[in-house]
């Protein structure tokens, strides 16, 4: 059985989901055959390595493998592996290529030291290597390294696009998902397409009918539905049956941190609170917050944050 990550990663630039900005800036160099160094920036799994590696393949055809190499900066990024496969791989000539590449993944993981021993190849070895930081954070780069760089930023993938990703898998792979679990699915990988069709996949392995249900037990992930539940019963006024919904998540073990921090992005992102109270009601949340690392004891803190909710309507 094949892993599905690999089936549905794209081979192409035209296959990359929500980042044409960026696929045009190295569409642009490909066709110029020039290649800065670059560094991509944005979340997981919306498409920075996939585009490094269809770059190496657009521009170095068949010899792409022997002029591209991959390194995991949060494995390789003692200096001592960055002054000896690195510089090796960088001062060696191309092979029917004008330069070669080499891509850090998870760039950000790099020691000072490291990335300070890369500026200095990045200059040296100009002529005959291209140097990809690929990262979740810009800001964990030094600057002489942004410096040398171009910049591609990559967006977190919208709700819909995810959604038509997740509807290209289910038909080739003949799976029932309706769209209370395609909102699961989108709303469990945050936009990460490499989380969610490894999530997909192992779901598939139990049944070719996905629930809702189903997404949020195997994920690990809070009922975000059942949160919603029980605020909204909260705000109106039913204090004894918000207690009841959020009861189960504590006598089935669920963190108090994890609630609260699920309770606040549903908060933040729905309209179940009045504007003109929803940064009130945030502030309540992070005073439960507080009192729960401090010591307090979490279930009457929470109680007390519910009671809270159910006199907003008075």
């Amino acid at each position: 059985m094949s892993l599905w990550v690999e089936k549905y990663r794209p081979n192409s630039f035209d296959e990359i989901i929500g980042q044409e900005e960026s696929v045009n800036k190295l569409k642009a160099m490909v066709k110029k055959g020039e290649v800065q160094h670059i560094i991509m920036s944005g979340p997981p799994g919306v498409g920075k390595t996939t585009s490094a590696v269809v770059l190496a393949r657009e521009l170095f055809g068949s010899v792409w493998e022997e002029n591209f190499i991959e390194l995991n900066a949060s494995d390789d990024r003692k200096l001592s592996v960055i002054q000896g496969k690195v510089k090796e791989f960088a001062r060696s000539k191309p092979i029917s290529a004008p330069f070669k590449m080499i891509l850090f993944d998870e760039a950000d993981s790099l020691t000072s030291e490291a990335q300070q021993a890369l500026r200095r190849m990045m200059e040296e070895y100009s002529a005959t290597c291209r140097f990809i930081f690929s990262v979740n954070y810009q800001s964990n780069i030094i600057e002489p390294i942004q410096s040398r760089c171009a910049v591609l930023r990559f967006k977190p993938l919208s709700k819909s696009e995810v959604v038509k990703f997740i509807d290209r898998i289910a038909k080739t792979e003949g799976l029932n998902i309706d769209s209370g679990a395609k909102e699961a699915l989108e709303y469990v990988s945050k936009g990460d397409l490499r989380s969610l069709v490894n999530t997909m996949q192992s779901l598939a392995n139990l049944s070719s009918t996905i629930s809702s249900e189903v997404v949020y037990k195997n994920s690990g992930v809070l009922d975000v539905g059942k949160i919603r539940e029980g605020l909204k019963a909260a705000i109106s006024g039913d204090y004894m049956k918000s207690k009841e919904t959020f009861s189960t998540f504590l006598d089935g073990g669920v963190n108090i941190k994890e609630l609260v921090s699920q309770m606040f992005s549903v908060v933040a992102s729905s309209d179940l609170i009045e504007p003109n109270m929803k940064s009130y009601v945030i502030e309540k949340l992070a005073e439960l917050d507080y009192r729960v690392i401090e010591g307090a004891t979490p279930f009457i803190q929470l109680q007390a944050f519910l009671a809270f909710l159910s006199t907003l309507k008075k």
